[in-house]
């Protein structure tokens, strides 16, 4: 398998977002409670500076399951590589519209597979496409990752025109990562895996077509076209030289 994009940057700006805005929480509720200690009641500061500090909780849980989700995602990668070498891994893609990313994008001879892991530790069970997690709705995880596999198809079918061939069904794959997960999964509406099932799925997988989806020039330039969707003006000499060890 080869992997010609590592990324992570979506992952790690959530962790570095939620953060700060934890790490705001806690500076602001220290100054309510030095400011209110010396000029009214220490105790009523320590209780002005606990109920500030307590407002970070929602994003002290955000930033835990960012954490939790990046541990999920370099664990699919590692899974992914024993994948044959006729495959192609590119991680963390931001959609076109520039709304949420893929975690990992496989291309091989038999299909492309847009995989979204999932690193949940409690009960997660499934109705079709209605979620849940400890018994709690959730949003959709199916419809999530059957969106981004329609982005990303709409995104590449002009490459394959320019190309003179037919884009393949893009298939969404849900992935969970943790093994102390319980799964209740009952008429799922795409595959449902344990990471553990990743490889032997995608390498068996059996395309409509017998023959190769793309000749390796048709692969290069996919590759190419999502490489290019997540520049940014910024960017420049380090971009162009991963382009070139991807091309």
């Amino acid at each position: 398998m080869l992997l010609l994009r590592h990324g992570g940057e979506f992952t790690e700006r959530r962790i570095e977002q939620h953060g700060w805005l934890v790490l705001r929480h806690i500076a602001l509720g220290t100054a309510v409670f030095i400011v209110i200690s010396f000029t009214i009641s220490p105790l009523i500061g320590l209780i002005a500076g606990a109920i500030v500090v307590a407002g970070a909780k929602p994003d002290f849980k955000r930033w835990g399951n960012w954490h939790a989700g990046k541990a999920g995602e370099l664990a699919v990668t590692e899974v992914l590589n024993a994948l044959p070498s006729a495959y192609v891994l590119l991680n963390d893609l931001m959609l076109p519209d520039g709304r949420g990313n893929v975690d990992h994008l496989v291309i091989g001879p038999n299909g492309i597979f847009v995989i979204e892991t999932k690193n949940y530790s409690g009960y997660v069970s499934c109705w079709g496409d209605r979620w849940y997690v400890n018994r709690r709705e959730i949003d959709s995880l199916s419809k999530q990752a059957k969106r981004n596999a329609m982005a990303i198809k709409n995104s590449l079918d002009s490459v394959f025109r320019e190309y003179h061939a037919r884009i393949p069904w893009v298939n969404p794959i849900l992935a969970f990562t943790n093994p102390t997960g319980r799964l209740n999964i009952k008429s799922p509406t795409i595959p449902v895996l344990r990471s553990a099932e990743l490889v032997a799925f995608i390498s068996h997988y059996r395309a409509a077509s017998s023959h190769p989806i793309a000749t390796p020039e048709l692969n290069r330039a996919v590759v190419h076209h999502l490489h290019l969707l997540q520049r940014k003006p910024e960017k420049s000499s380090t971009d162009q030289e991963f382009h070139a060890r991807s091309i």
